[in-house]
This record gives C-alpha cells, sequence and structure tokens, in this order.
C-alpha cells in the first residue's frame, strides 16, 4: 500500500510517564530536521515513482529507525538508559514496507561502554518489542509472509536484526535465543574481530573465518537466520558465502573500485552474486562518493 499506511499517531513509550518511568529527552524531528535531498521529476515521472511504490514491496535492507537526541551531547546517556524511540510517524511517509532494524547494536551502552554485551542486547530487544506491540502499523517480521501481510494491510514489517554475532560469545545457542526473541538476521562480525572472523576494520591482521564461525554459519542455516558479512573482511566473507547452505547477503556497502570509505571488493560482490546472495548499496557516507561522482548523490548511488 506503499505511503498508505495505517497510522493512529502513536508515539514511543506513550503508554509510559516521561519524567516518572523514564528520563525525557528533547528529540530530534522526524521530519525538516536536515534540507531534504531534491530530485526534479517531471509530472509524468512523479506518477511514475509513486505508482511503483504503490504496486510494489519496498524494503530497505540497513536502518536504525529510531531518534536521537536535538542535543547529540546526551546521546551517550540516552544509550545509556537502553531505551531507542521507533520513529513511527517517518516510517508511516517512507514508502516502506519493510525495514531491517539494527537495534542499538555497538551503541548499546547501557552496562558498559563498550558495546555489544549480551545482557544490554537483550534489554534492547525486549525494551523495542515492548514499545512495538502498544501499537498497531508496526509489524515484528518472523517469516516472508509478514512483510506480504504489512504491504497489503498498510502496515510496515520490522525485521530485528544485529550487524555483528560479537554478543554470542563462543555459546552457540545464544543464537538459538536471539531467533527466539525474534531475530532473523546477524552479522558474523561488525568491523572488529570477533570469535566467528575478521573485520573490515582490523589493519593488523587478515583473519578469516574461525571454527566457531563455521559452525555459527551452520546454526543459522538450520534456524533460518540471514547471514550478513556487510562488516566482515573479504576473506571472511568469501569463506562464509563457501560455508553457508543458504545464500547470504551484504545488508550496506559500496564497491571498493569505485567508490571509498565502508566498501566491498568486486570479489566478494561477485560471489555474491553467483550464490544467490544479495547485495544491498549503502545509501549514506562516503560510499556513495565516486571519482565521477565526488559528492554523494542519486547519481553515484545508481
Amino acid at each position: 500500500m506503499g505511503r498508505n499506511k495505517r497510522y493512529n499517531g502513536y508515539r514511543a513509550f506513550q503508554y509510559l510517564e516521561p519524567g516518572f518511568d523514564y528520563k525525557e529527552f528533547k528529540l530530534c524531528r522526524e521530519f525538516g530536521r536536515v534540507p531534504p535531498y531534491f530530485v526534479p521529476l517531471s509530472k509524468t515521472e512523479e506518477e511514475r515513482f509513486e505508482e511503483i511504490i504503490e504496486r510494489n514491496i519496498v524494503i530497505d535492507l540497513h536502518e536504525h529507525p529510531v531518534l536521537w537526541p536535538e542535543d547529540m551531547s546526551e546521546a551517550m546517556e540516552l544509550q545509556h538508559m537502553g531505551r531507542e524511540f521507533t520513529a513511527y510517524e517517518a516510517l508511516s511517509v517512507s514508502g516502506l514496507d519493510c525495514v531491517f532494524d539494527n537495534l542499538m547494536d555497538g551503541t548499546a551502552y547501557i552496562t558498559s561502554y563498550s558495546g555489544w554485551k549480551w545482557t544490554d542486547v537483550i534489554h534492547d530487544i525486549g525494551i523495542r518489542l515492548s514499545d512495538i506491540h502498544h501499537q498497531e502499523m508496526v509489524i515484528p517480521c518472523l517469516r516472508v509472509r509478514d512483510i506480504r501481510d504489512a504491504f497489503e494491510n498498510g502496515k510496515v514489517a520490522l525485521v530485528l536484526c544485529l550487524e555483528s554475532a560479537t554478543p554470542i560469545e563462543n555459546e552457540l545457542d545464544r543464537i538459538d535465543v536471539l531467533y527466539g526473541l525474534g531475530v532473523r538476521s546477524m552479522g558474523i562480525c561488525y568491523s572488529e574481530s570477533n570469535m566467528l572472523g575478521g573485520g573490515m576494520g582490523e589493519t593488523h591482521l587478515d583473519s578469516g573465518l574461525t571454527d566457531f564461525g563455521y559452525d555459527a554459519v551452520k546454526r543459522m542455516n538450520k534456524l533460518g537466520m540471514l547471514i550478513d558479512v556487510g562488516h566482515t573482511n573479504d576473506r571472511t566473507a568469501l569463506e562464509t558465502i563457501e560455508a553457508s547452505d543458504k545464500p547470504i547477503y551484504n545488508s550496506h556497502s559500496g564497491p571498493a573500485a569505485i567508490a571509498q570509505g565502508h566498501t566491498t571488493s568486486d570479489e566478494v560482490l561477485h560471489a555474491l552474486a553467483e550464490n544467490d546472495g544479495l547485495i544491498g548499496v549503502g545509501g549514506a557516507g562516503r560510499g556513495l562518493r565516486t571519482k565521477r561522482h565526488p559528492v554523494g548523490s542519486i547519481e553515484s548511488y545508481m
């Protein structure tokens, strides 16, 4: 149903009392926070665009659809509180039918400022779901059918994701726990290496998929949890593709051959494509800047 979402005005955690149940922060606006990026379209092109949104399921493979404090110096305190505020109204007009929500991830500073702690991740999932269950437009996505149902009924399917498997530490069964709590996608690692494999941010060691990482891949295959290599190094990505019995994906990245920053090599991109994988092109940051288009734009994205 495109933009015609059944939004009733619900605001995050409106069932609680701000200032009593939780500390109140002045959150950023959902609209007009920054100047809009405007792409001139003719009337015919505009109609065609709206038709595409109305007739097709639109999915965002990587998002953090929450509101941050207007004063970013308060961001750490908000994260320490462990309560993120879903931007329901913005989602209602986004044209999106399904959003892969990556939760607090490495910014889960509830008990540790290093992030990625198991108890913090579980707390984050529970708090977010508690809020989501108090409204009707956004629904937890547990199966593909939920995406179709959301599209047909004016709702938004929210896929719970973790960008890194770091919180499972050396416990395979924690993957089952996460699946039981609704997580349907998880990255092998973030930019820093972990028990499963090597991250793209490492400068001293080009490690690949570990034995434990291999076992984790097989467990995720059995559960039906999507595997993300959006932040791994090339070696780990290639070995994960080879180890997985099912197609995997790179949720958000750019092509290293023409872009800079958070990028992926042609070798990995080809391997993903050849194994029925999915490639999500990141829509923000330096990954949009190419030699031909040094300023990030729709042209550089395409």
